[in-house]
């Protein structure tokens, strides 16, 4: 926060790049992570990317987390347009389908096409995972639980309009 030692920082990330020979190609298609998302009241989906390998255009077909899009614009720290964007550069990307989660991975693909069947994929799976983990408990399952004597009493709440109708099926 005060500045002090910044520069023995950067002279540290220096020697450990050289001596982990860290080095990005940027001759590729973008891969990166997604630092932050919001939504914008004027812009949509608006997420921070940190682009780890390659370079992203605007234009680029993207996927990320389930959610695909293509590139609109891209912006700077300072919210300057760019063009491009290559290896540990961080931007805000306009052209999201959806609201990615921090941390998710980011990576640009061959065609629009392609994005979106993947983001389908992906979206469907997650569909099928909820509805598997939310287990509903039928009638039969009640009954089979109270025969084997796991249950031996049904608590059940019973909410009416009129007090009549509650107070018959209380009694029954």
């Amino acid at each position: 926060m005060t500045g002090k030692n910044v520069d023995g920082l950067l002279e540290l990330l220096a020697l450990e790049t050289e001596i982990m020979e860290l080095r990005a190609n940027p001759d590729r298609r973008a891969k990166g992570t997604i630092i932050e998302a919001q939504i914008d009241r004027g812009r949509g989906n608006v997420a921070t990317v940190l682009i780890q390998d390659g370079t992203m255009h605007v234009g680029d077909p993207f996927i990320t987390g389930m959610y695909s899009g293509r590139v609109r614009a891209m912006l700077d720290e300072r919210g300057k347009p760019v063009p491009f964007a290559g290896p540990s550069r961080p931007v805000q990307v306009l052209g999201l389908d959806g609201l990615p989660q921090a941390g998710d991975n980011f990576n640009v693909v061959e065609n629009e096409r392609e994005a979106r069947e993947i983001s389908h994929k992906r979206q469907q799976l997650r569909r099928e995972q909820e509805f598997h983990r939310v287990k509903r408990v039928s009638l039969s399952d009640i009954h089979n639980r109270i025969e084997a004597g796991n249950i031996s009493e049904l608590r059940i709440i019973i909410k009416g309009d009129v007090d009549g109708s509650v107070e018959a099926l209380q009694d029954a």
